[in-house]
């Protein structure tokens, strides 16, 4: 039985076309020669080109060719030429016989950037978790290093260990970054729904910020409703995405600059979360290309460094939760991103 099972896959695709090729030429016999039914041959052409290859869109390609001419013939269309029926039907296959080539070189095509997409998700996959395995250690030992000359210890050496922990803060959180990002891409993350409570996410990412924003004298402002609204949502991911909306309103902001995050209930089923900032802005122009990963606007270049792939990431894990991320900025006015999610009831 199983053995019969796998036959009729193997030639599932054969079976179709030749089914549609039969269908479509007797559709064209039964309404005459007036009504066209040319195009509709691309159709089982196409799949077969797909499914297999280009010879056995060449095969197909003279079916299709055969069966046409065939019905015109059956319902009488007669000719001025006895060489025309044999030109159409040259010029039939040899237009179903490119649409073949090209299907199954996109095919192909397509094949193939699968396969580097593929390849760049787990090489940056592999690298990040080598990145991260290397910087947990290092960060351990200036920890041990730290502690080892408690309680004396200068000055200058505190400094030393504050600008250590700033730096494992923000490789690490570009390290996150991009293990994500390469999961996200492979298909790999999928989002487990949990009760969860936003005001509680949002504090956490903020901790988690501080020492960035202390660098350069940002406070960040926490505009929160009395109630701590619940929500359903992947609890590590929803992290991951407010992390990046607040490391990159700290990061494109200019120092004494404060950051404002906004919880707003709009009804009893829905809340919008924005995080408003007062940095750099971004050309309108622009709006659509920093979604798309690995893109930076110029602006952002000469301000601070990064792999422009932050947003992008935060835009699929908002959208995994059936949401979507808001832009609203001008050059040199900040901006404000926002999304909205289901409240639990």
């Amino acid at each position: 039985m199983e053995k019969i099972i796998l036959l009729k896959r193997k030639y599932l695709c054969e079976t179709i076309s030749t089914t549609l090729v039969l269908l479509i030429g007797y559709v064209d016999f039964i309404t005459g020669y007036e009504i066209c039914f040319s195009l509709f041959y691309l159709i089982p052409i196409t799949i077969i080109s797909i499914c297999k290859n280009y010879i056995w869109g060449l095969i197909f390609s003279a079916i299709a060719t055969i069966v046409w001419i065939t019905g015109e013939i059956a319902n009488g269309m007669t000719f001025s030429h006895y060489s025309i029926p044999y030109w159409n039907s040259l010029m039939r296959f040899g237009f179903y016989s490119i649409i073949s080539i090209l299907a199954d070189k996109s095919q192909k095509s397509f094949k193939k950037e699968t396969e580097i997409s593929k390849f760049k998700s787990d090489m940056i996959s592999a690298v990040s978790h080598e990145f991260n395995n290397l910087l947990t250690g290092l960060n351990l030992t200036a920890i041990l290093l730290e502690e080892g000359e408690q309680p004396k210890i200068e000055e200058e050496r505190i400094n030393l260990y504050k600008m250590h922990r700033h730096n494992y803060t923000a490789m690490s959180e570009q390290i996150k970054i991009l293990l994500n990002n390469s999961r996200l891409e492979s298909g790999k993350i999928t989002p487990k729904l949990k009760k969860a409570k936003i005001r509680d996410i949002i504090n956490n990412a903020i901790n988690y910020l501080l020492p960035i924003a202390y660098k350069k004298n940002i406070k960040i402002k926490k505009h929160f409703p009395k109630e701590n609204i619940p929500i359903n949502c992947d609890i590590d991911l929803m992290n991951l995405a407010i992390s990046n909306l607040i490391a990159n309103a700290i990061k494109y902001s200019p120092i004494d600059k404060n950051i404002s995050v906004y919880i707003k209930q709009i009804n009893n089923t829905k809340m919008e979360v924005s995080i408003e900032d007062n940095g750099i802005g971004i050309k309108k122009e622009d709006f659509d290309k920093i979604f798309s990963g690995y893109y930076r606007t110029e602006e952002s270049m000469r301000y601070a460094s990064g792999f422009g792939i932050g947003l992008k990431l935060t835009k699929d894990i908002i959208e995994l939760h059936n949401s979507e991320l808001k832009l609203e900025s001008k050059m040199g006015q900040g901006s404000k991103f926002s999304f909205t999610l289901p409240i639990s009831q």
